[in-house]
């Protein structure tokens, strides 16, 4: 009966918590256990004996692999069927689109308010890129490997936007500055910006060691180091440099909100000096575990997905310490919170009709690209946009 139990468990640890719309946890998994276990009693006697001690197919072994292989044919064409037509897992209603509307606005930062606001509490029938889509897509420094990964010291020569163009534009920071890349892109571009991209893995612009991997994150500091000394010798007309609050220090922390602001304060330092601007950019918001994942359990009901801004602040002590040392040293500070939630409230799962997040932290592409006009007033505002 083991083999049978084993067989049965998986599809109802894996399916009964979503069936039920239950967290999953140790006594639901119990349960649902011995559910399988009478499960695969019920199929050993009924199913499993039956076939496998039938006369006829004892004493016909043709007979017998072709009535195998029949079964496994069928199973090969139901789940050919089922990967060929998958539900539909949207609302029939359809949203504006996020980037058109965006980039028709007087005022993108109000109008991407406004549509915050109004998001809903299911997947839209336009969904763009569609559910499945928005963890596959990347962007090109990730594509280029541009984005280098835990071992690097270095990055390779990434340069975007116009490569030819006189006024430089930096990239700084790890995965969550190299989520802004679309937007930084497409701006670029249209402004005649030269963009070069300096993002690793988890490396914190802070001058502060932290834990990867079970151990110290040395190739970050090595790598940070260089990709300072490379700023300098680059001398950016506009330097844009973030990182994410999630970060373990190697070093037990006195008082973690002066160490780290003291670490962010040395890069920030270096960078205004070497660059005619520094827009230091706030971490995003996170939702609530994996965003995809979650809207792909509940279609309808997004809410169950979604953070409140105040818990959707990953650390509010690293991001009062960026904030401070940006201050301090004359940096810019954007906080993109009011990109992706209201000033009260849930963040959302999806605005107009597209989707927010690609896991449990990183912006999704299409989401950043639609962002290029807000990020670009944002610039232009604060007066952060490289002169002619």
């Amino acid at each position: 009966m083991s083999y049978g139990w084993y067989l049965w468990h998986w599809p109802l640890l894996v399916l009964g918590p979503a069936a039920l719309n239950r967290a999953a946890g140790p006594w639901l998994s119990l349960q649902l256990s011995a559910v399988a276990l009478l499960l695969a009693w019920a199929t050993l006697h009924l199913v499993e004996n039956p076939v496998r001690f039938r006369a006829s197919l004892r004493r016909r072994p043709t007979l017998s692999a072709a009535f195998g292989a029949g079964l496994s044919a069928s199973v090969v064409c139901v789940c050919l069927v089922a990967a060929s037509f998958p539900p539909s897992i949207s609302s029939s209603v359809r949203s504006p689109e996020l980037g058109a509307a965006l980039a028709a606005a007087r005022d993108p930062g109000g109008r991407l308010a406004g549509l915050i606001a109004a998001s809903g509490t299911a997947l839209p029938a336009n969904l763009s890129p569609a559910l499945p889509d928005v963890k596959e897509q990347r962007s090109a420094v990730y594509r280029d490997g541009c984005h280098v990964g835990y071992a690097a010291t270095r990055s390779p020569a990434c340069v975007y936007g116009v490569p030819s163009a006189r006024k430089v534009v930096i990239l700084f920071g790890d995965s969550h500055a190299a989520q802004w890349f679309p937007a930084l892109d497409r701006l670029s571009r249209e402004h005649g910006w030269r963009l070069v991209s300096l993002t690793k893995a988890s490396c914190k612009t802070a001058d502060v060691t932290i834990r990867a991997e079970g151990r110290a994150y040395e190739a970050c500091d090595t790598w940070r180091e260089w990709a300072l000394r490379r700023i300098a010798e680059l001398r950016p007309a506009l330097v844009v440099a973030a990182s994410s609050e999630a970060a373990e220090p190697v070093d037990r922390m006195a008082d973690p909100a002066r160490e780290w602001t003291a670490g962010y304060e040395r890069v920030y330092r270096r960078l205004v000096h070497d660059a005619g601007r520094v827009a230091v950019l706030l971490d995003s918001p996170w939702p609530k575990g994996d965003a995809v994942e979650c809207a792909a359990r509940h279609p309808l009901r997004l809410g169950n997905c979604e953070a409140d801004r105040r818990e959707a602040i990953r650390s509010p002590v690293l991001r009062e310490a960026a904030a401070a040392a940006a201050r301090r040293t004359g940096a810019a500070v954007v906080d993109p919170a009011p990109w992706l939630c209201p000033r009260a409230g849930r963040c959302p799962a999806v605005v107009a009709d597209t989707f927010v997040y690609r896991d449990e932290s990183h912006v999704a592409e299409g989401y950043a690209r639609a962002l290029t006009p807000v990020l670009g007033q944002e610039i232009r505002d604060r007066g952060l946009a490289p002169g002619p």
